[in-house]
């Protein structure tokens, strides 16, 4: 398997969080300017335009699914004067829509600009300061159309104030409230108050970006640090030297493999594909209950590659990543284990090792059946005892090997004693071997070396697998 066609965990398409943020904000307008119109609707006699402040709603509605299309595919700097111009045109809706929802006799409306105000700091630093301004001028507008005190506060505004009035048909100074008048200093003053808390919210906004940008820049780093992380476990997966697979346990699909997982694969790449089209595991149950449950190890998987069968052993670890659930599944050949033990339990020898402690480390089938009470790991002189010969009797010494016939119940067998060198060791293995004899074989009585006492408390002798020649 080539590391080229190793599949990395896909990543998703990068999209600037702000631009997140922006929806945010346009859809909190959205529903701010529903409360602003509804409620003072509700508890008093404001004379509303609904028709007209219902285009306007789905004027934002489209300005929000527009933020929603134009910065999904890109960063938010590649794009940023259409977003300032969608924000821009948004600021005018919210004015239009105010002006139909009562207008000047509806002030706590005006809260609502605050909100594109500050969301302005996700198009750049000095975009609150823009919309503060033009949301000022906005208000500023329907303030003159609406109220002819303000064209007369201010000199030279009225022919200004009385055009504005007939564009957005606002001709006239009826109050939305009947029998309601203030004085021209409230209006002023109002609109005084308003450009205040918009400049204010501009500064904060900006202050509220430069946190945002220190954040920004630690996810930044912590992206980074993931992706390199990636890239490091899962080179580490296909630099492994034994066959193992990383795979999505929600899934099964191969994520990475290891080169040496290529030696039970069909085919040349198993990324992408499930695990059990890529390696065909003769009892596939088994090692997918592993990876849906909490791992383990199946002791014996036979996995088919081509026209041959492995005898494997398969280990299942979980790992977690970003969220995920993956399991690491580890193969390990043991097909030449396999078929020496098979050889030897259908031999008619029974075979015993034994480490240079007196450790009894491996038996085959008919060992088991000689001596009923073998186990791993225990002492082999206390299973091995024999009467007038050493504790441990099985070592060859300098030869290597040797011979001997061993009596056992109403048998008697030859004994073979061989020693196995370890590399790079002094000790050695110690291979015993005893082989059923006919008593006529063998001749006189006295070549029997010794005689294993049937009866021992420590052994449970068996003979019923084991037939002596004729």
């Amino acid at each position: 398997m080539n590391i080229g066609d190793t599949q990395i965990i896909p990543a998703p398409t990068w999209t600037d969080p702000r631009i997140h943020l922006l929806d945010d904000t346009w859809l909190l307008t959205i529903f701010a300017i529903l409360l602003g119109t509804v409620v003072p609707w509700l508890v008093s006699s404001l004379d509303i335009n609904f028709v007209a402040a219902c285009l306007g709603l789905l004027a934002l509605g489209g300005i929000h699914i527009s933020f929603t299309v134009v910065g999904k595919p890109a960063r938010i700097g590649e794009r940023r004067p259409v977003l300032t111009l969608l924000h821009i045109v948004g600021i005018v809706v919210v004015g239009f829509i105010w002006m139909n929802a009562g207008g000047l006799q509806n002030p706590a409306f005006l809260i609502v600009f605050a909100l594109p105000v500050v969301g302005a700091i996700f198009l750049s630093r000095w975009q609150p300061y823009l919309m503060a301004v033009l949301a000022i001028a906005v208000a500023g507008v329907v303030a003159l159309a609406q109220a002819p005190e303000l064209r007369w506060y201010v000199p030279g505004l009225n022919e200004v104030g009385a055009s504005l009035a007939t564009i957005l048909g606002q001709q006239g100074s009826a109050s939305t409230f009947p029998g309601f008048y203030a004085p021209s200093t409230y209006y002023a003053v109002l609109l005084q108050v308003f450009a205040i808390l918009l400049l204010a919210c501009a500064v904060a906004a900006e202050y509220l970006g430069t946190i945002f940008e220190r954040l920004h820049s630690h996810v930044d780093v912590a992206r980074a640090e993931a992706e390199r992380g990636q890239e490091f476990w899962t080179t580490l997966i296909e630099a492994m030297p034994f066959p193992a697979l990383l795979i999505d346990s929600d899934t099964l699909q191969v994520v990475c493999a290891s080169t040496q997982a290529a030696r039970f694969q069909d085919r040349e790449t198993a990324s992408g594909r499930s695990l059990f089209e890529a390696v065909r595991f003769s009892y596939p149950e088994m090692v997918q209950e592993a990876i849906a449950g909490s791992g383990g190890v199946v002791p014996l998987s036979m996995i088919k590659v081509g026209d041959r069968l492995r005898a494997t052993e398969v280990q299942v670890r979980h790992l977690a990543q970003t969220g995920r659930r993956f399991a690491l599944v580890v193969i390990h050949d043991k097909t030449e284990e396999f078929t020496a033990h098979a050889a030897l339990d259908v031999s008619g020898q029974a075979m015993l090792v034994i480490d240079s402690q007196g450790r009894l480390l491996s038996f085959n089938k008919p060992a088991q059946a000689l001596f009923a009470a073998l186990d791993k790991d225990s002492d082999a002189s206390n299973m091995l005892s024999l009467g007038g010969m050493p504790p441990r009797w099985w070592e060859p010494g300098l030869t290597g090997r040797r011979k001997m016939h061993i009596e056992i119940g109403p048998r008697v067998y030859q004994v073979t004693c061989s020693a196995s060198p370890l590399p790079g060791e002094d000790e050695r293995l110690y291979i015993v071997a005893f082989l059923p004899m006919g008593r006529a074989a063998l001749g006189d009585r006295s070549d029997i070396t010794a005689a294993h006492l049937a009866d021992a408390p420590k052994n449970s002798i068996s003979n019923s697998t084991l037939v002596s020649p004729p």
